[in-house]
């Protein structure tokens, strides 16, 4: 575990590349490969698992933890913006020291086929980016875990070193992922993308191929109907339930 804490030191399995990822043919053009990261890259979440830690260790309050429950449970993009507000005051320079500190000690939970497939892309030739409704700073260890290039997601807003709690810029997450990515890609062109759910559906409208991954029904309907492939959820998946279904 000490040697490997992200569990992605095993022996390669080309076989759960799909085919239609596998057909992909070697990057000739200035085409970009889009991954969403929660639910996508892995099962669990890992900005809510992170905040969960950080005030288990004392470092942020648990105070308003139940209310950005309720707000995601209302509505996800707003939720992903209510969760920056628990990181006020904090140092940046502080948060990354934590940040660091929880990537070396927790793994996630992978989707194999997924990063499989990530791993055939960049072989050929494609610059990795991540788009997500999780904080930025939360996901910059990925560029060294996996080699992504690229990572897009909600930005602190800070004022002389420390995280007010607002975000900055277009905030990341359902319409915005779309927003933000296309406002980063200049001549860029997005020739693969895969998200698991409908926060991901605007953004991977914009590729030229998308996976839809894991969805729940409702999702995978509609990616039946966009002609997307679908990753099915496996016999054994257990959803995560983190959020309060009553008041």
């Amino acid at each position: 575990m000490k040697d490997d804490p992200h569990g992605l030191k095993r022996p390669r399995a080309p076989e759960l590349v799909p085919e239609f990822i596998k057909a992909i043919p070697t990057r000739h053009d200035d085409s970009i490969a889009v991954f969403d990261a929660d639910g996508t890259l892995w099962v669990d979440d890992v900005a809510d698992d992170f905040t969960q830690w950080m005030m288990e260790q004392g470092h942020i309050s648990n105070e308003l933890w139940p209310q950005y429950m309720r707000v995601y449970r209302d509505d996800p993009p707003t939720g992903c913006r209510f969760l920056l507000t628990l990181y006020h005051d904090m140092a940046l320079t502080t948060l990354h020291k934590h940040v660091n500190h929880y990537w070396e000690e927790h793994a996630r939970t992978w989707v194999w086929e997924v990063m499989e497939s990530l791993t055939l892309l960049q072989e050929k030739g494609f610059p990795i980016w991540i788009v997500s409704g999780t904080p930025t700073d939360i996901l910059l260890p990925l560029e060294r875990i996996i080699g992504a290039n690229v990572i897009v997601g909600m930005d602190f807003e800070v004022v002389e070193g420390r995280i007010t709690g607002k975000h900055s810029g277009i905030p990341c997450a359902g319409e915005g992922k779309a927003r933000k990515l296309n406002a980063m890609l200049g001549q860029r062109k997005v020739r693969f993308c895969a998200g698991n759910g409908s926060l991901d559906g605007p953004m991977m409208e914009l590729s030229e191929m998308a996976w839809s991954v894991y969805p729940a029904p409702d999702f995978a309907e509609y990616s039946r109907k966009k002609g997307w492939p679908i990753l099915p959820r496996p016999a054994d998946f257990v959803e995560e339930e983190k959020f309060l279904l009553e008041d």
